[in-house]
């Protein structure tokens, strides 16, 4: 593995004036790292943000993203750990697969390697989405090798109207956009309803394209991972048996209180809050709500040993 100092996007060089809402603002990301991990088969790219020398915790973030959702979130954590965050394979700055595979059993064995391999110990296992499905299976295999695990408005199963849903998305061609600007305009969250300030969504775009040789923009995101094979948890979420905590998003569709509260009376340790004031996308709805609520549960595993 190796690390180098990220470049700086536009968005970063905001200073305080970044909210709709009262005293929020962009962080400010100096001392931000590139991290590179070998996963199952591929080099994936991870952020360093900083903490060296505490607990490990490692950030995993939902489809369609990449690790830079977690920079409204990650900075309030490196106080009590070291803390990381992942591009999932055909995500961000990590590299595209040459043939499909995109099933939560590649990305949980990606996870699998990385934690093995990576010299900082048993990690603090985060999850948003989809990247919750893959810290469960994970957790469900390998909870001896973590200190706890949290999965933020995760499902346990994909139903299959969704699996279809993505897979048409997955079959419709690429676009292409002749500036960043045009594909800024075109950046669209799913589902749609957020809470998140205009600067936190353009600031998250703005790390969703990249730049082609011939000077057009296309989205860093291999369509392809939109065709999902998920492992289904139903009946294994018993086999969790490290602390875990469940993170119901209030204003999210994906699952509702009552399911989310039998989720986690299924695990050996776990326990279910609410995040009020966010839809699905909490990571950047409302990232100081989310730190917030994770904060009581975190207290108390920073000092455990998996």
């Amino acid at each position: 593995m190796c690390c180098k100092a990220a470049d700086p996007t536009p968005a970063e060089v905001v200073r305080g004036t970044a909210g709709v809402r009262k005293g929020f603002n962009v962080p400010r990301m100096e001392h931000r790292k590139v991290r590179k991990f070998k996963g199952a088969g591929i080099e994936l790219n991870c952020v360093d943000y900083g903490g060296e020398g505490r607990p490990p915790m490692l950030l995993v973030h939902g489809g369609a993203a990449h690790a830079r959702w977690w920079d409204f979130v990650a900075p309030a954590l490196t106080g009590r750990f070291h803390v990381l965050a992942l591009d999932q394979r055909g995500h961000g700055d990590s590299p595209w697969t040459a043939q499909w595979a995109y099933g939560s059993r590649h990305y949980a064995a990606d996870l699998e390697a990385v934690i093995d391999g990576w010299g900082l110990g048993a990690p603090v296992l985060v999850g948003h989405s989809m990247g919750g499905h893959s810290v469960m299976v994970y957790a469900v295999e390998h909870s001896q090798r973590l200190r706890a695990m949290v999965a933020i408005d995760s499902i346990p199963a994909y139903p299959e109207h969704a699996i279809s849903a993505l897979a048409a998305i997955a079959d419709r061609p690429a676009s292409i956009y002749e500036s960043l600007e045009d594909a800024l305009a075109s950046f669209r969250l799913l589902p749609g309803e957020t809470l998140a300030a205009p600067e936190v969504l353009r600031h998250v775009a703005e790390l969703s394209f990249r730049q082609r040789d011939d000077g057009r923009w296309v989205h860093k995101m291999d369509r392809r991972t939109l065709r999902r094979e998920p492992v289904q948890l139903d009946g294994e979420l018993a086999r969790i048996r490290c602390p875990a905590l469940l993170i119901k998003a209030a204003l999210s569709p994906v699952l509702s209180a009552s399911f989310a509260r039998a989720m986690a009376a299924r695990m050996a340790h776990g326990r279910m809050v609410e995040l009020e004031n966010s839809n699905h996308h909490a990571t950047i709805d409302n990232p100081s709500g989310l730190v917030a609520v994770m904060t009581p549960f975190l207290d108390e595993v920073a000092g455990r040993t998996a």
